[in-house]
């Protein structure tokens, strides 16, 4: 690649990056900071003046004129950008809280090592882990042990330090700079969405069951689906972490073949491969000898590429030999 095409694609990659963080920040933090803010202001409101909140509004809209209402504009949303960032934040500890109480939706290195073998096959799985050394480390079980040193790495949300952590990053990154369109963006910012609902949800039933003439059994009733509203919310979003994680490793893995489908698609038909359909035997089918660095080397294989080598040079001489005998018979 040229210089002046790589400084291109890096401006590229850094405003779809730019853009994604934008987005997120105006749809989880400060339009919900927004909507909390007002019914904030409205409760506040409220408890100043009882029983003419509405006039009191109107009186302080009209005394605001130039230069004061400009500020009182900016002071908005700024306290409104720091209520959604706040609320969401505690969102997330709570979300973090309920990981914890729930294995069932972690993902481990063995549960998601085995997921990528059972559903793309061992031989897939070993090629892409094979161009991907780092991500074939930090899915091996054995490196799963939490160190001091991971455990002060806290990354920020609910997100807890490891490999399995680690490893999900590491796809996420490959597939934002190689592969935008299968980084699974969409539903990281699904998981901020949702879990800046629940503080203008509360503030909304709140302001909604104190300044309307509601009963007794409405206001309950309101109160009730709010809070399922929530738990539903918060149930979502424990699947949705999950599935971030399985799509990240899941589309490295498809990008990973789908390279090595283009590469092959003005050649011939592909060629036979037994180990897809018998297992893995310990060898790549599409790896060049050599090619493995895990591969063993020393005199035993040298001897054994040199006996290859001889045994197909000689299979090729044989097989010209037979062919000018048959042009000789005819």
């Amino acid at each position: 690649m040229d210089p002046l095409t790589a400084v291109t694609a890096g401006k590229a990659a850094a405003g779809r990056r730019f853009a994604f963080y934008v987005s997120v920040q105006l749809t989880s933090v400060l339009v919900p900071g927004l909507v909390a803010v007002t019914c904030l202001a409205a409760l506040m409101l409220h408890a100043r003046h009882p029983g003419d909140a509405g006039a009191a509004l109107g009186e302080a809209v009209r005394a605001l004129r130039g230069p004061a209402m400009v500020l009182v504009d900016v002071s908005w949303l700024a306290f409104a950008y720091i209520l959604g960032y706040v609320g969401r934040e505690l969102a997330f500890r709570l979300l973090g809280l309920a990981e914890r109480l729930s294995p069932k939706h972690r993902s481990s290195l063995g549960s998601l090592h085995g997921e990528l073998e059972a559903v793309y096959g061992r031989t897939a799985l070993r090629r892409c882990l094979r161009t991907h050394p780092l991500l074939r480390h930090l899915l091996d079980p054995a490196h799963s042990a939490s160190t001091p040193a991971q455990l002060l790495r806290r990354p920020g949300g609910a997100l807890r330090g490891g490999n399995a952590y680690e490893a999900f990053t590491y796809a996420k990154l490959w597939l934002r700079e190689h592969n935008p369109g299968l980084a699974p963006d969409a539903t990281e910012a699904e998981i901020n969405i949702l879990l800046s609902t629940p503080a203008p949800l509360i503030l909304g039933t709140w302001a909604l069951i104190t300044l309307a003439p509601l009963s007794v059994v409405a206001a309950a009733t309101s109160a009730l689906v709010a809070a399922a509203t929530a738990a539903l919310t918060f149930a979502q979003v424990l699947r949705l972490r999950r599935t971030e994680c399985w799509e990240a490793l899941r589309n490295l893995v498809e990008d990973h073949e789908m390279r090595l489908a283009a590469a092959r698609l003005p050649g011939p038909a592909f060629p036979a491969e037994p180990d897809d359909e018998e297992g893995d035997t310990g060898s790549d089918p599409d790896a060049a000898p050599g090619s493995d660095p895990d591969a063993g080397s020393g005199p035993d294989a040298g001897a054994a590429a040199g006996a290859g080598a001889g045994a197909g040079a000689g299979a090729r001489a044989g097989g010209a030999g037979v062919g000018r005998q048959a042009s000789g018979a005819a």
